[in-house]
């Protein structure tokens, strides 16, 4: 009887588990509040131009090609004057990396190529 129940459990976990949705690395919408609030002042963080220009645009960052997911965690962890350092959670460094991210653009098709 135990071993039947024990069964039936795993199967239940497994199942669910199978049917939980994948979820995104960082909340971009979170990562936008953290930006406007914190990075603001030096970066420009919006596609509308808010921001200070002192420090590369989340757009310009979030569509060079050199500048990956791993690079943008390590970029904003381990930051260099005079950037200073937040101490962020990783937590809040995954929200905004997926908030830069979500800036990059499209890639357009050219047609007839």
């Amino acid at each position: 009887m135990v071993k039947r129940l024990l069964l039936v459990f795993l199967s239940a976990v497994i199942l669910s588990a199978a049917a939980e949705p994948a979820r995104a690395a960082g909340d971009a919408l979170e990562g936008k509040r953290v930006a406007e609030r914190w990075c603001s002042g030096c970066h420009v963080v919006s596609k509308s131009g808010r921001g200070g220009g002192a420090a590369p645009a989340f757009v310009a960052l979030a569509n060079n090609p050199a500048k990956s997911e791993r690079y943008l965690k390590t970029w904003i962890t381990n930051p260099h004057p005079p950037m200073p350092n937040f101490n962020l959670s990783r937590r809040t460094v995954d929200d905004l990396v997926a908030y830069i991210l979500s800036l990059r653009q499209k890639s357009r098709s050219v047609p007839g190529k």
